[in-house]
């Protein structure tokens, strides 16, 4: 038996293909859906948590203010007057913290509610995430068992993989221009400890030019850098890259050559720093961008199987599948039942076949039932006579009138009186038989007779 063929299996495969990729088509959203709706749930319960913090606090206020509205009404007629003022106040104070109470517990309430269906929602969207999950590795299965390649697990998004190898792309220009700004600045800081003051003096400047460029270089970089990490947290951190700087005392006020090699030394460590971190940065990217190379090829991958197989199933024949079989109508006809000798037995009909029960003609009592009878003809059929007009015709001939009847060679008609001829059986009654074999039935009878 042969071995089953690519086209073969993707046909096989097809509406099985059809069936994953639609529904995973219905359930791409549940991802994305499920990671805002945490971030809405995670909202509500913070509003849960305050709201129920009020309310504490509101119930706290409300049933000070009934204490002391409680105590006012206890007084004797003599003090409500003296305090009647306060009662009032007391009063109004009780029924404004009591409604913000009840206005508070109200929206707790709402909040609840809404809690409560967020909460159904999130385990509706977490069932339909694992679900789409599960579809995904079942379509990778399918290419890696049809294709019979390396299952490779799929992108959840590419730019996951490529903006990173972006970002520190562009990390890595940034970084060498700074490289650059401090051998630039290291060069001038080498020139002004050897000129005079006021050569010195311009070098400084082009020194402190130099390292203000490779200042905004290196935080440039490194917020390329925390940009990449906040997309993929695989990217790893460089660190910060610290640049010499220099001050207004001591280029200005203190400048001579002591300052000036002390801080030409701060400057190389600088340089230093910086090749370091470059280096590592360099390293990051290199990964970053076999990350999206082979997320790229996956992905491309992944739509070229899916390509092939929509391309092969649209133009080969499908074979019927199980359902339209199993749905199609079953013949009325009960199986074989085995019988003797290994032969199978089918059972009789149960009725007569098409049209037999039009007959009209005598139906005999041991017919079998369901037999097509039909009437006899009221004659012979045409240019055939009878057995009693075929004797008449004979001895009307042999008068010489009429037709005469064919004479069998080597037979003869002679030899005795009909009186010395035996006594021949009596005729059989031919009715409307074949007149042909009647006529021979009768030559030979008279043969024999002669």
């Amino acid at each position: 038996m042969s071995a089953i063929t690519t086209t073969e299996d993707i046909v096989q495969n097809a509406d099985y293909h059809a069936k994953l990729l639609r529904e995973n088509s219905d359930l791409e959203y549940s991802s994305s859906a499920l990671r805002q709706h945490l971030s809405y749930l995670e909202d509500l319960e913070a509003q849960l948590a305050a709201s129920e913090k009020k309310v504490a606090e509101l119930v706290k206020a409300t049933n000070k203010e009934r204490k002391e509205h409680e105590r006012l009404e206890g007084l004797n007629s003599a003090q409500k007057e003296q305090f009647e003022a306060n009662q009032a106040k007391e009063e109004r104070e009780y029924m404004e913290a009591l409604q913000k109470e009840m206005v508070e517990r109200d929206q707790n309430a709402v909040i609840q509610q809404l809690l409560k269906e967020a909460r159904s929602v999130k385990e509706e969207l977490t069932a339909k995430t694992k679900r789409y999950e599960s579809i995904k590795s079942e379509i990778e299965s399918l290419y890696a068992r049809v294709f019979e390649g390396p299952s490779e697990s799929f992108p959840e998004e590419d730019r996951l993989e490529y903006d990173p190898a972006e970002l520190l792309a562009r990390a890595v220009v940034s970084m060498d221009k700074c490289q650059a700004s401090v051998k630039e600045a290291l060069s001038y800081s080498r020139y002004g400890v050897q000129m005079l003051t006021f050569q010195r003096s311009v070098a400084d400047m082009m020194e402190r030019n130099a390292l203000t460029n490779a200042t905004a270089q290196a935080d440039q970089a490194q917020n390329f850098v925390e940009q990449a990490r906040r997309i993929n947290p695989v990217v790893q951190s460089v660190g910060h890259v610290n640049i010499a700087s220099g001050s207004l005392m001591s280029d200005v006020f203190f400048d001579n050559i002591f300052t000036d090699m002390a801080f030409h030394d701060k400057i190389k460590k600088s340089a230093a720093q910086v090749l370091l971190t470059n280096n590592r940065l360099k390293q990051e990217r290199d990964a970053a961008l076999q990350r999206a190379d082979v997320a790229g090829r996956t992905l491309e991958l992944f739509y070229l199987r899916k390509a092939l197989f929509e391309s092969v199933a649209s133009h080969v024949p499908q074979p019927p599948s199980y359902d339209n079989v199993t749905t199609m109508p079953q013949p009325s006809v009960a199986p074989p039942v085995p019988g003797k000798n290994g032969l199978n037995a089918y059972p009789a009909p149960s009725g007569p076949p098409p049209g037999a029960g039009a007959n009209t003609g005598p139906h005999p009592a041991n017919a079998s039932p369901g037999a097509s009878l039909y009437p006899p003809p009221t004659g012979p059929p045409p240019a055939f006579q009878s057995s009693e007009s075929l004797h008449k015709t004979g001895q009307s001939g042999e008068h010489g009138s009429g037709s005469r009847i064919p004479q069998i060679d080597g037979a003869s008609t002679s030899g005795g009186t009909p009186e010395s001829r035996p006594q021949s059986p009596p005729r059989r009654n031919w009715g409307t038989r074949n007149p042909y074999a009647a006529l021979l039935a009768e030559r030979s009878r008279s043969m024999s007779d002669s």
